[in-house]
């Protein structure tokens, strides 16, 4: 059973509240990604290394982040990592699994991941690109249209987003959150008065 699969349909509405409240009670997992000498997966020793980190209580476990390779696994190999996170957590805890890059490359991801059984996604932000903020805000409603799961923002590198970006990213229903890897509190204070 998924996390979100605990909620009744009339309950739907508080899944949001619940996957926030979820998030910040505990540390964040993100699991590394594990692989053999030959380069494929190794979804047994996936499993057991994500087990021991399921039974610390986290407050969510992210599988197929940057930490988990997101970009060193193909469409197939991201499902295995996404189900076996789901799997392990067994409803315990929300799996927010990591989408991103391009458009078309992170709505492919978010459709798997929600039929993996995700309950919510991390978009992870394009590498060495500096893109407009009015893109930035775009692709989030894009990705927001094209799958039911939550999305939480993510800042890093080239990616900043300004205090009005972060406003209309607000207005987006099923944007829950910002995770920030800038690691400037003076900024991430704006960001959040914004």
């Amino acid at each position: 059973m998924r996390f979100v699969e605990r909620f009744t349909a009339a309950e739907t509405e508080g899944v949001v509240q619940r996957l926030r409240e979820g998030m910040a009670g505990g540390v964040l997992s993100f699991p590394l990604t594990s692989f053999r000498d030959d380069g494929s997966l190794d979804l047994d020793s996936y499993r057991t290394y994500l087990a021991a980190q399921v039974a610390t209580a986290p407050g969510a476990v992210f599988p197929a982040c940057g930490t988990g390779e997101f970009s060193a696994l193909d469409e197939d190999e991201y499902r295995a990592v996404v189900e076996t996170a789901v799997e392990v957590a067994d409803g315990r805890l929300p799996v927010v699994a990591g989408i991103g890059y391009g458009w078309a490359q992170a709505l492919r991801f978010a459709r798997i991941a929600q039929e993996a059984g995700a309950d919510a996604l991390l978009v992870l932000p394009h590498y060495l690109v500096a893109a407009p903020q009015d893109g930035l805000v775009e692709q989030l409603r894009q990705i927001a249209a094209g799958t039911r799961l939550p999305l939480i923002a993510y800042q890093r590198d080239q990616v900043t987003f300004t205090a009005e970006s972060v406003r209309r990213i607000a207005e987006i229903p099923t944007v829950i959150g910002l995770k920030d890897g800038h690691s400037d509190l003076d900024r991430l204070q704006r960001l959040t008065l914004a």
